[in-house]
């Protein structure tokens, strides 16, 4: 069996070293220790290919699926309410909005909820509305629509919507192109977990993303 000299055994430490360097970062991108879900797998790292989604329908990064956007401001999409009614986002025009993937029961739902109170109760009179999209994409919006109507019903200071995906390949138009506007960190174009924010100024555009864990007094 040959024996690596010492010039042989830096060059391995340094090619090792180099290809996990990508893995690393995106690994320190995930919320929680223990979420499976929120990291990409290494062939997704290693290895994009366009209109190609990872075994947990997190887009690839690159993918070319991106370079067709319907529409260029909020106000242009439609999306449904409660009752399976189109609604125009133009309906909003002039608010600064707050667009939030919501869950029923994620460890993050009851802080989420309250905060997001909170910031309707003082801003709401100045122009601020909160739009709740209920998704089960993360498998933690426990009964779908009904959930979303019982938030509907104790929280009416929000605006709540039917659900929808917010990932891979049935991603909601509206979500496609928030995520092509304000990409996550490395220029994800995925949705990392429930309570992802997008704020959007009073003309329809999309101006900033916060994560789930970003605390409020930076919103």
């Amino acid at each position: 069996m040959k024996i690596m000299n010492t010039q042989e055994y830096i060059i391995l430490i340094f090619a090792v070293s180099f290809w996990m360097a990508p893995i690393s970062a995106d690994m320190s991108q995930a919320y929680d220790p223990f979420d499976w879900q929120t990291s990409r797998s290494m062939m997704d790292i290693s290895k994009s290919t366009s209109f190609e989604y990872d075994k947990f329908g997190f887009e690839n990064s690159n993918s070319d699926e991106y370079d067709y956007i319907l529409y260029e401001n909020v106000y242009d999409y439609t999306v449904q309410n409660l009752d399976g009614q189109e609604v125009c986002l133009r309906k909003y025009a002039g608010q600064v909005l707050i667009i939030v993937n919501y869950a029923s029961t994620c460890g993050f739902t009851f802080e989420n909820v309250c905060n997001l109170s909170k910031l309707s109760e003082k801003y709401r009179r100045q122009g601020l509305t909160i739009l709740m999209f209920p998704s089960n994409d993360f498998f933690q919006n426990i009964a779908g629509n009904t959930a979303a109507e019982m938030l509907a019903r104790s929280h009416p200071e929000f605006e709540v919507f039917s659900q929808i995906c917010v990932n891979g390949k049935d991603t909601h138009p509206f979500y496609r192109f928030l995520k092509y506007k304000l990409p996550g960190a490395f220029k994800s174009k995925s949705i990392k977990w429930n309570f992802t924010k997008f704020i959007i100024d009073r003309n329809g555009c999309p101006v900033k993303r916060y994560s789930t864990k970003d605390s409020f007094q930076r919103i």
